[in-house]
């Protein structure tokens, strides 16, 4: 492994440390922002182009996107309350 690899792979330990501090104190936007920078760091140390990496999450974004497409598709529906007769509950379909 290179020198260089062996300093990025000490700033991704610090970060990562950091990160999970933040968390653990609700630092949510600090949070975020070390793991947008623990990213970049990992997508250096394995060579990962910026295509590569938008390809990725794009793939992940559509498989996510289906699943609650398909988890929304299959969750039970409840008619509004405009066509429901007063003192009466919508149906679950």
């Amino acid at each position: 492994m290179t020198d260089r690899n062996q300093q990025i792979l000490g700033l991704i330990d610090r970060l990562s440390s950091s990160a999970k501090q933040a968390q653990a104190l609700s630092l949510d936007d600090t949070s975020r922002l070390l793991a947008m920078a623990l990213l970049d760091l990992q997508t250096q140390l394995h060579a990962i182009s910026h295509d590569e990496l938008r390809i990725f999450t794009r793939t992940v974004a559509n498989v996510v996107e289906f699943k609650v497409r398909a988890a929304d598709a299959d969750a039970p529906h409840v008619e509004s309350s405009e066509n429901v007769p007063k003192g009466h509950l919508p149906l679950l379909s």
